[in-house]
């Protein structure tokens, strides 16, 4: 399995372990870094074994990115029914690599 700094403050759910279980990824839970000065250089210093990132922010992504380091982003869907404060769970994980085809994104669904 390769092993991904799940970069937030929060810790992950059942539903995102499974997915990122289906693309062979290790979630590495590190806590949150500032979207918008977030490096490479930031989350191997927290874990130095990680091959890449899942994000929420997309300011974190394409700072990951352009530093070197593969992105994840779990796509949610909100769940609550309409009216009622939202409630989202986790429906896919795609993975971002610089080096690829931008056109070409793999992603794993629920």
């Amino acid at each position: 399995m390769f092993k991904y700094a799940f970069v937030s403050r929060h810790t992950p759910t059942p539903e995102q372990i499974e997915l990122a279980r289906k693309a062979n990824i290790e979630l590495v839970p590190i806590g949150d870094i500032d979207a918008f000065s977030i490096d490479a250089a930031q989350v191997w210093a927290k874990c130095p074994n990680v091959v890449g990132a899942v994000v929420v922010h997309p300011a974190s992504a394409v700072r990951l990115l352009f530093s070197g380091l593969p992105v994840a982003v779990f796509e949610n869907a909100n769940r609550a029914p309409v009216g009622e404060a939202p409630r989202f769970e986790a429906k896919a994980l795609h993975l971002f690599s610089a080096d690829c085809d931008p056109y070409t994104v793999q992603s794993v669904e629920a």
